[in-house]
């Protein structure tokens, strides 16, 4: 194994044709990586370890494709960076942020998922705690899975929270009542 170089001038590619860089590995050693990207440093506002900006505007600015059959194709992990378990109420694994340009507002979606190739049997989205308990999903058939509560959730003055209490669908308000939908 070779020791690092220290590089203290950015890397700049430019091809006007085919691909600027390519990589390859055929590893089956757990841990390796074709590429790491790591910004070993605390702070900047808006320092990211990788940023991917394409002017293209006929074609995703990133594709990824993957092969799992037990994992995610893409996986993103967001770690408490502490002191306390509160210290990142307002981060999020995964933020979407429409933005207008300069064409004064955007008509574009946040989230848009798609089967091209015949759709799936499976959960198009689902959240599992950390015990294995599905807590939401939203099913391949376009029903939504509730669990049942064995008590109504508190209330919020942010809205009302749509529940399942003892197999009743029914809406929770701000003061936390509860009231079955019929």
């Amino acid at each position: 194994m070779t020791a690092p170089i220290a590089v203290t001038t950015p890397v700049s590619v430019t091809v006007f044709s085919g691909v600027a860089i390519s990589a390859k590995s055929t590893s089956t050693t757990a841990g390796d990586h074709v590429g790491v990207f790591n910004l070993a440093a605390i702070g900047g506002a808006n320092n990211a370890a990788l940023s991917i900006v394409s002017a293209n505007a006929a074609f995703s600015a990133c594709e990824v494709s993957g092969h799992e059959s037990s994992h995610g194709t893409l996986k993103i992990s967001h770690v408490n960076p502490g002191p306390g378990p509160g210290s990142d109420e307002n981060a999020a694994a995964l933020s979407v942020d429409l933005q207008a340009g300069d064409a004064g507002g955007t008509a574009a979606q946040g989230i848009f998922l798609k089967s091209t190739t015949g759709g799936t049997s499976g959960k198009i989205v689902n959240y599992v705690d950390s015990a294995g308990v599905t807590l939401f999903a939203l099913l391949s058939d376009g029903s939504l899975l509730l669990p049942p509560l064995a008590a109504p959730p508190s209330g919020t003055s942010a809205g009302l929270k749509l529940c399942n209490f003892g197999g009743t669908l029914g809406v929770v308000d701000s003061t936390g009542a509860f009231t079955p939908l019929t």
